[in-house]
């Protein structure tokens, strides 16, 4: 997800290099701000031949202005210079966080980080992600010249900044110095900026470990296969709206995939290959996000009104950056403002003059992979031998010896997958696992959001996320003219689901059937609307057309992607975003409301059934041993009658629920997932927490077996448990002895730690909660865990409505703070408002700027 900005004008100036070299001078200031200088060069806006490659210099002086929370709003004469003071003051925020990212995306963070990122540095070389970074580079300077221009000039900036650190004119940032990492900040390139978006495209986009774990699940664990229907979601809501969801239609029964049989490993064999793939993909966590738009005719105001906020690790300082760039008020093309992602060029979520723009993952399925078989240097796809090319990726290692990793590239197919990164029993003697993705190529993704940011109409808007390639994302606008939902991904066509075996598997190599033949679904087969029929419109990770409801995706019109989330977090969005509209007049206050809101959808289902469970105690023979006993009446009083069903830090009824509800899906799934229990639960408890409630509504066909007992005896066990844990804990179940913020809270990580380290902070939300804040429940033994730490979440919430002339209007909170230097006033100082759903409005005139402006900067020509 990376840039995002304006297209350059005719009269802007020239390029900066590939390796970021820049002739731009001196840097003065105001407000209390040291300066710097260099020799200067005047920016060539004349015509003539364009180095594209060279940015030629500031044509005029930039004004840099902090606003209260250490957001900068950068003012310039053009895109150009404008992109080249961005780059600066990032790296002046950010450029230890922005080093780090750029290292997780080349592969060399255990260089300055040690042995326990070497795992992570091998996924990133396997992906190749700087050949693949250079790729989109080649691309885009031959098909975009004017957005290769402005990252260069942007990289410029980075790189300015670089060169007053190396030569110690201004301050060593925090993280580098000879007490921390010992090392001093490089020189960017183009390819490692683009190598980064690669990185985050393929964040977006992985499902690597989910099709090898459900592999290992059918093939491994068969009755658990035939009794959890991975794919059906707890409650069945569509990211489409319902009246246009593709006609139903007499479908032929699925091909399917049958199971080979398992390869014979040891419970520690699958336990410590089932780790191993995850300390590999660590950097490429699995999340999601909210984001949703409200058509005129609904709103108080009678203008639209849109919200986002997305849900990815929660570090310090936070992986996403907030600036304003505007070259607009000097006749530039550029008036945005919003988040960027560290490391990344301009603005990739936010809003300009005309529209805000949102986004969420969709979990497409744009990767398969391949059981192979292997004959020295080929291998056997489908009917033809393929020569492999093999290379050699060296690892530098912190305090340890280089790790030599050696990659099998598989030319025109994808790579085969390591046995040191995926020890796994799936490929039999004599073959390997071939991945394929859609990102080994070229791709656009640099453009799409360039001209995203410069859109000025709806229509201009869908325009530019068309452009998007691998990305998988659900993108949501809205302006005074109305709203929009887009999708654009290339998505292989598989063909009839029926036909084929199921792609959310390991798929026989010897197929040549099953391997992709270079086309697309069509547009008409991607999730788009104007919402006209309900004026709403919503997305939460959910599934598009409703093809996972039956938890059969080979019975559908075509194939589109299999792990979707939960729906969790959907149905209570549907819920409230439909009684809003039926009650109307809905204002921002409702939005703000919603995107905090912490009411748990799965307390809704399940307390009426614990409800009927006890009720039955005094006249079922079978629950006696819950009959009499005060500890489970207090408790069942606590969640039934008390508690507002809230998953907010000072409610008892929150962590006595949290409690009962991760209980509940260790009563159901322990046994059946047996040593995969712990690392499901742990990585994805979201969706995890599917299984019991699925289970003890009769939903799944062998809902019986999976609950091994009784309902009721299931449903009233895990209160008898919960009464354990808490009087293990707090020595009674008298609820004015605990909350939820006792045991659950947010962690704000740094991957150096030290003085980054942001802490540990008791917060709202849960596993199903539109406010999401799921956290690990086990811990490294299996049991339950100290502390329920929380270390994903909303990046930021903004919520925006638009001025009579059509001009977005946001108000946001977003933690910890702008900055990620310890020592500075805005390291932490946005976390406050974040933690309790406080907004702020976002200043994008300039007299909104120069209203809570804390400090100014020019730099110089």
């Amino acid at each position: 997800m990376l840039l995002v900005l304006g297209a350059c004008g005719d009269d802007a100036p020239t390029a900066e290099g590939t390796d970021g070299s820049s002739s731009s001078g001196g840097l003065s200031t105001t407000g209390g701000v040291t300066s710097s200088s260099s020799s200067g060069a005047a920016d060539s806006s004349s015509g003539g031949d364009v180095d594209l490659d060279e940015f030629p210099g500031l044509s005029a002086p930039v004004e840099i202005t902090i606003d209260e929370r250490g957001i900068p709003h950068i003012y310039g004469q053009t895109d150009l210079d404008v992109l080249y003071a961005s780059g600066y003051q990032q790296a002046t925020d950010r450029l230890f966080q922005m080093d780090l990212v750029r290292r997780r995306a080349l592969g060399r963070q255990a260089e300055v980080l040690g042995p326990d990122f070497v795992g992570q540095d091998e996924t990133s070389r396997l992906f190749d992600l700087q050949r693949w970074g250079a790729a989109n580079v080649e691309r885009l300077r031959e098909e975009d010249p004017d957005t290769y221009r402005l990252i260069v000039a942007w990289l410029a900036g980075v790189n300015a900044r670089i060169d007053e650190v190396n030569a110690g004119e201004v301050p060593v940032p925090y993280g580098f110095g000879p007490d921390e990492t010992n090392t001093m900040p490089e020189r960017w390139t183009m390819q490692e900026h683009s190598a980064i978006a690669k990185l985050y495209m393929l964040g977006n986009s992985n499902s690597l470990e989910r099709e090898l774990l459900a592999t290992i699940v059918q093939r491994n664990f068969a009755d658990a296969w035939e009794r959890i229907e991975l794919a059906r979601p707890a409650f069945n809501v569509t990211t489409m709206p319902p009246g246009e969801l593709p006609m139903a239609g007499p479908m032929l029964p699925g091909l399917g995939s049958p199971a080979k049989p398992p390869i014979p490993a040891s419970d520690e064999e699958l336990l410590e290959g089932v780790r191993t793939l995850r300390s590999h993909m660590a950097h490429l966590p699995l999340v999601g996000s909210n984001n949703w738009a409200i058509d005129g005719s609904l709103t108080a105001t009678g203008r639209p009104l849109i919200a986002g906020d997305p849900h990815q690790p929660l570090q310090s300082p936070s992986l996403m950056y907030a600036q304003h760039l505007n070259s607009a008020d000097a006749g530039g093309e550029l008036d945005v403002i919003g988040w960027a992602f560290a490391g990344t060029a301009g603005v990739q979520l936010g809003h300009n003059r005309n529209i805000h723009w949102t986004a969420t993952t969709n979990f497409a399925d744009v990767m398969d992979i391949w059981e192979v078989e292997l004959d020295g240097d080929q291998v056997r796809v489908g009917d033809e031998m393929v020569e492999v090319q093999r290379r050699e990726e060296p690892i530098e290692v912190a305090g340890g010896e280089t790790v030599v990793l050696e990659v099998v590239d598989v030319p025109g197919y994808g790579i085969l997958l390591p046995s040191d990164i995926v020890p796994l029993p799936i490929a039999a003697p004599g073959n390997a696992l071939l991945l394929n993705w859609t990102g080994f190529k070229a791709t656009s993704e640099e453009r799409t959001f360039v001209e995203i940011a410069a859109a000025s109409s709806l229509e201009e808007f869908e325009a530019a996320a068309d452009t998007m390639q691998v990305g998988g994302f659900n993108f949501m606008a809205a302006s005074l003219e109305g709203i929009t939902y887009r999708v654009q991904i290339d998505i292989p066509d598989r063909g009839d689901p029926s036909a084929r075996p199921m792609p959310f598997l390991v798929v026989d190599g010897n197929d040549a059937g099953s391997f992709w033949d270079g086309t697309f679904l069509a547009p008409e087969q991607l999730p788009r609307s104007r919402g006209e029929g309900r004026g709403w419109l919503a997305t939460a990770n959910n599934d598009p057309w409703g093809f996972t409801f039956d938890g059969d995706v080979s019975n559908d019109p075509w194939y589109f992607g299999y792990f979707y989330a939960a729906g969790h977090r959907a149905q209570r969005i549907d819920d409230e975003l439909t009684r809003l509209a039926a009650r109307g007049g809905i204002t921002l206050e409702d939005m703000q409301a919603l995107q905090s809101d912490t009411h748990s959808p799965t307390s809704a289902v399940l307390l009426p059934l614990l409800t009927e469970a006890w009720e039955a105690i005094p006249t079922d023979p079978e629950l006696a041993a819950y009959a009499d006993r005060p500890e489970l009446e207090t408790l069942y009083t606590l969640l039934t009658q008390t508690w507002d069903q809230r998953m907010e830090r000072d409610r008892p009824g929150a962590l006595a629920f949290h409690l009962y509800l991760m209980l509940l899906t260790d009563e159901v799934a322990r046994d059946e997932l047996s040593l995969l229990y712990a690392t499901i639960l742990g990585e994805e408890s979201p969706f995890a927490i599917k299984f019991p409630l699925l289970a003890v509504q009769g939903i799944y066909p062998n809902s019986d077996a999976l609950l091994g007992a009784s309902r009721n005896v299931v449903l009233l066990e895990t209160l008898s448990r919960v009464a354990g844990v808490l009087e293990d804990r707090f020595g009674d179940v008298d609820p004015a002895g605990y909350q939820w913020g006792d045991m659950h809270g947010t962690a704000f990580n740094n991957a150096f730690g030290g003085e980054l380290d942001g802490g540990w902070w008791p917060s709202d939300g849960g596993e199903d909660t539109v406010n999401v804040s799921a956290s690990g429940f086990l811990d490294e033994n299996g049991g339950i865990a100290e502390r329920f730490d929380s270390n994903d979440g909303a990046l930021f919430r903004v919520v925006t409505t638009f001025a009579e002339d059509g001009t977005p209007q946001a108000l946001c909170n977003f933690p910890p703070g702008n900055s990620a230097d310890p020592q500075s006033p805005h390291f932490q100082d946005t976390l406050e408002d974040w933690l309790e759903d406080e907004y702020t409005a976002l200043p994008f005139s300039r007299a909104e700027v120069d209203a809570v402006a804390e400090s100014t900067r020019v730099i110089e020509p």
